[in-house]
């Protein structure tokens, strides 16, 4: 069996152009798009009036620096709409707020799409972000579900039948013992067990040839999140994965280019070599002056 490299890899903007930009925040998906993003991935929490808002943590205590702490599941829209979650980011981002689904749908361009990560587990979630997307008229072919629970991985799949599920795992070392969480095996066995698409996952030396050719195997796709340097954004090329999230994919997708596309070289040369066909060479050194 082969595995292809895939210079055609989507570039997922993860939490939007969260390296320069607040975190989830509509500049930060503006920016993400900027830098020709081919999606976003976004974290969403249910409030307790019932709307979909985009944050990672179910508070807001790290995104302000501790100045304001507010558990959204069980704040208002309108509470949530008063929390500043830019100024800690930069001056120029003062005023930023927390954005609801709605409003990141309306600033994807045509031919773009997102990613949106199921923090809740609440069922009324999935039938609202059903609503929603129905409302939008946003296509499967645009969307991906991604969430770290089982459970509501096979919950999304009952609900969204035609939509890509992906299953979140976050590969790390016990601080106890050393030892990898989960093997790859045992990650594998997990993939093969849920009504998921995709395996999308940090980053980790196991992900290797035979890791990636086994999960072609059982049909799925796969993906990387929290891809930042260029090294390992080749590699993950390299070995054939279907999408890279990343915080900077602009810096990403240039550097890709870059290397899969060289510029040729300039016509000023500081040596000269020459190799003939029996086999004597020319060589010659022009310093630069």
């Amino acid at each position: 069996m082969e595995v292809e490299s895939k210079r055609s890899s989507l570039i997922v903007a993860h939490r939007g152009a969260s390296h320069a930009a607040p975190e989830n925040t509509l500049p930060a998906f503006k920016l993400a798009f900027e830098e020709q993003a081919d999606f976003i991935e976004g974290d969403f929490w249910m409030t307790a009036d019932q709307h979909l808002v985009c944050i990672h943590d179910p508070d807001t205590k790290r995104v302000t620096k501790a100045e304001v702490n507010i558990d959204v599941r069980r704040a208002t829209l309108q509470e949530i709409k008063e929390v500043d979650v830019g100024l800690a980011k930069g001056a120029q981002f003062k005023g930023t707020t927390i954005p609801t689904l709605e409003e990141i749908l309306t600033i994807i361009p045509p031919g773009k799409g997102i990613f949106i990560e199921i923090k809740n587990t609440r069922p009324q979630f999935l039938e609202l972000l059903r609503n929603i997307l129905n409302e939008f008229n946003f296509k499967p072919i645009h969307v991906r579900l991604i969430a770290f629970d089982p459970d509501v991985v096979n919950k999304a799949r009952q609900q969204f039948p035609d939509f890509k599920i992906y299953w979140l795992y976050n590969w790390y070392l016990a601080k106890e013992t050393g030892t990898l969480s989960n093997t790859p095996k045992e990650i594998l066995r997990m993939v093969k067990l849920l009504p998921c698409d995709r395996l999308n996952i940090n980053p980790f030396p196991w992900i290797d040839l035979q890791f990636v050719k086994k999960l072609r195997r059982l049909n799925k796709d796969f993906c990387v999140y929290n891809v930042n340097s260029f090294g390992e954004a080749l590699k993950l090329v390299t070995l054939g994965v279907d999408a890279i999230a990343t915080n900077c994919p602009g810096k990403i997708r240039q550097q890709l280019n870059q290397y899969f596309s060289p510029k040729p070289l300039l016509k000023s040369q500081n040596e000269e070599l020459k190799v003939g066909e029996d086999r004597k060479y020319i060589f010659r050194n022009h310093p630069i002056k």
